[in-house]
């Protein structure tokens, strides 16, 4: 191995060592497109995936989905020349930023996410609620109380019956506000 090659391996292992997972926001709906863009150019990219319960047609399927909408996780080191590139791909509308600077996630919550995307039957599994179902909710004004599900209301809100002060009352909240029992 002459000195160009072995100069040039070392510094690929050293790029290699010094390289974290970064946030990118992409364009709607558009997250697997970016994702192949991305491959396509050789840059480490992930999209985790969760299986999503929705209701077609009346009936409930289980989707993939981004776990995260919106947003991929990207390896690179400081040094990569690789950092243009990903905001001029087709499908990426910018760097996450905070501060000025780009989002860096820790890289063991990053590779958690994604050694359980790897395996499809640990992907986790977002349910929706059964009519009739206890539920309890996690914050605003009536956190902490048990409440009955009536129904979605659209992809991100659902109705709910809340006893409060011996009367039911019908509240829509966010999804995530509200948890099985």
């Amino acid at each position: 191995m002459n000195q160009t090659s072995t100069t040039h391996s070392s510094h690929q292992d050293k790029t290699l060592r010094t390289a974290h997972w970064y946030l990118a926001a992409a364009k709607p709906k558009q997250e697997l497109r970016a994702i192949e863009n991305l491959q396509n150019q050789g840059i480490d990219c992930q999209c985790p995936q969760a299986k999503v319960e929705r209701l077609v047609r009346g009936k409930k399927v289980l989707k993939q989905e981004a776990l995260f909408p919106g947003y991929l996780f990207i390896h690179l080191s400081q040094q990569d020349p690789n950092w243009a590139k990903v905001r001029s791909t087709r499908g990426i509308r910018d760097w996450v930023r905070f501060a000025g600077d780009v989002a860096k996630l820790p890289d063991d919550v990053a590779n958690s996410l994604i050694q359980a995307n790897a395996d499809s039957e640990s992907q986790p599994v977002i349910c929706r609620f059964d009519k009739g179902e206890t539920v309890t909710i996690l914050s605003g004004p009536f956190s902490g109380l048990n409440a009955i599900f009536e129904k979605d209301d659209g992809e991100l809100r659902s109705m709910i019956l809340v006893e409060f002060l011996g009367q039911s009352n019908r509240l829509k909240v966010n999804n995530e506000q509200i948890v099985k029992e």
